[in-house]
């Protein structure tokens, strides 16, 4: 489901891009300007991070991003020049167009993830759910692992006292107290 988003949100928040954002393509920058000055054409931009190919489909990445910097599809065919970009727009003012940014942090950013489908954005905060979870478990079984290794000295030096092996048992008393400092 796409939550509606208002003209004001967007303007803020590509206002707020473009005083933040080096943006790779200089092209780029007159292209979310351009929009930014025609109220009607950004009433008509849907924030994405699904692609959009056989639509309208506007992709602008800053320069800190590994992506294009300026890629544009209609029905399928892939453009990066702005007079095709720009004669699109003024040709189809009232169709859809959809706009995905890449930039640093954009996963975090809220504003950003405020704008887009509503599905992409419980899609990251699934991830971020999954992400700690991981990293709980993952606590939990390294807490294990140590557990059964002490348990694991601890019985082999008792085996080497019960055999008189005071060489084995000098031995693992050392493992065990730079295992016990490591924990």
């Amino acid at each position: 489901m796409t939550r509606w988003v208002s003209y004001s949100e967007k303007r803020q928040f590509l206002t707020t891009f473009l005083q933040q954002h080096r943006l790779k393509h200089p092209d780029a920058r007159f292209v979310l300007q351009y929009l930014l000055q025609h109220p009607h054409l950004l009433e008509n931009v849907h924030f994405t991070e699904t692609e959009q190919k056989q639509a309208r489909w506007l992709i602008i990445s800053t320069a800190m991003a590994e992506e294009e910097g300026l890629v544009f599809y209609r029905r399928g065919q892939k453009s990066t020049s702005l007079a095709s970009i720009m004669g699109d727009l003024a040709l189809h003012p009232n169709e859809p167009l959809y706009l995905t940014l890449h930039f640093p942090g954009k996963t975090r950013n809220f504003s950003y993830l405020r704008l887009i489908d509503h599905q992409a954005f419980e899609n990251v905060r699934r991830h971020e759910r999954h992400e700690k979870m991981a990293k709980a478990a993952e606590q939990v079984l390294d807490e294990a692992l140590k557990r059964h290794e002490l348990s694991r000295l601890k019985l082999q030096i008792d085996q080497a006292l019960d055999r008189k092996d005071m060489e084995l048992f000098h031995k693992l008393t050392e493992q065990l107290k730079k295992y016990e400092g490591q924990s």
